[in-house]
């Protein structure tokens, strides 16, 4: 075995060494390795597969929006006039035209001739494998664009579809829970828009997430004619919000002793974990993401991305939009390696942005 090339360890390996022994009597020992590969990376894509698909036909996929207007008294005099009610009855609210830039997603793949030859533990097809393994990782890097980049709808250079948190820069759907609520500019979700930026949001500035957060969001989504469903949060808030929610209702005598904590069924398991919010305006199903947990320093004027924001939402109202969807492009040879890509293009859609909401500017804490 060539050590030089591939990683070994354990107390094998170290048994085997001349080091080890001071002699080559185990030499001609064959090493026991198993036919397969483990991989603890987890691949879900919690955003993207709890929405719909639809289709794209062009580079700014668009959609349209509509309302009624508000309720109001409609009392009228007898024989009124057509020309009389016209004149006080109020505008009607206007279709409203949105989109979304469509964003080309792109992973690489390269292996030599002798890779794909040579017998592998593991892998029945080296280029097959790294393939496969590609694609899952492109998906994931989609689902960090829509939960995680705070990106606006940018169609100028390297064209860029706009996030979940494009769509909620309306300040009646959105809670900013920042200490100074100012330092936030929300991206927009037509033409080349700007992206979301901040001014200088360090730790300090950032809170704990609240039951009374989410409960303010499902209240503007409900007032807007929506209704929530999900509450989607990175893995660190997940425990933030089953810790208030096992606390609500306690006394100051038992503190820590909520009402949910004495739910312990008949074999005995003690029910940490709060997977449905009963909220006074709907239940909502509180789902972790992964990826909503992951560190992004990119983002101007924030520390840090991770554990920041809380999506309240109906996926109803959103669909990946296809372009192109993901496919296998075979380049063929270079040389001695043959070479491909995996190339996909879409966007979200927002169908109503008045139907979901943000709370964002947690610590995760």
């Amino acid at each position: 075995m060539a050590a030089t090339n591939f990683a070994t360890g354990g107390s094998k390996a170290a048994a085997r060494s001349a080091s080890a022994t001071g002699n080559s009597v185990n030499a001609g020992e064959r090493e026991d390795l198993a036919n397969f590969i483990s991989m603890i990376s987890r691949d879900e894509t919690p955003f993207m597969s709890s929405i719909g698909k639809t289709k794209a036909t062009a580079v700014f996929h668009e959609w349209q929006t509509d309302e009624l207007a508000a309720p109001a008294s409609a009392a009228v005099a007898e024989g009124v006039s057509y020309a009389t009610q016209n004149a006080a009855q109020a505008a009607e609210p206007f279709r409203t035209r949105l989109g979304n830039y469509t964003q080309i997603n792109s992973k690489t793949v390269t292996v030599t001739g002798t890779k794909r030859a040579v017998d592998q533990a593991g892998v029945a097809d080296e280029y097959a494998y790294q393939l496969k393994k590609r694609g899952t990782e492109l998906r994931r890097d989609v689902e960090f664009d829509m939960v995680n980049s705070w990106n606006s709808s940018n169609g100028s250079g390297v064209r860029k579809m706009g996030g979940y948190q494009a769509w909620i820069n309306d300040a009646s759907t959105a809670l900013n829970v920042l200490a100074t609520p100012a330092e936030y500019t929300a991206p927009t979700n037509t033409g080349a828009g700007i992206a979301g930026t901040f001014t200088t949001v360090t730790s300090a500035d950032k809170a704990s997430l609240q039951l009374s957060h989410i409960d303010t969001v499902m209240q503007a989504i409900y007032e807007n004619g929506g209704k929530a469903t999900k509450l989607m949060v990175s893995p660190a808030n997940r425990r933030v919000f089953s810790a208030k929610a096992q606390a609500a209702g306690s006394s100051t005598s038992n503190a820590g002793d909520g009402n949910v904590r004495r739910n312990v069924d008949a074999d005995g398991k003690l029910r940490q974990s709060v997977e449905v919010y009963m909220s006074d305006f709907g239940d909502i199903m509180v789902v972790p993401n992964y990826v909503m947990g992951i560190s992004n320093t990119g983002i101007s004027g924030l520390d840090d991305a991770a554990n920041f924001s809380a999506f309240v939402y109906d996926p109803m109202w959103f669909s990946y939009a296809a372009l192109r969807p993901m496919q296998e492009v075979d380049l063929g040879q270079l040389g001695d390696s043959i070479i491909g890509q995996i190339v996909e293009e879409g966007t979200i859609e927002c169908r109503n942005p008045k139907g979901c909401g943000l709370i964002f500017g947690l610590s995760g804490q």
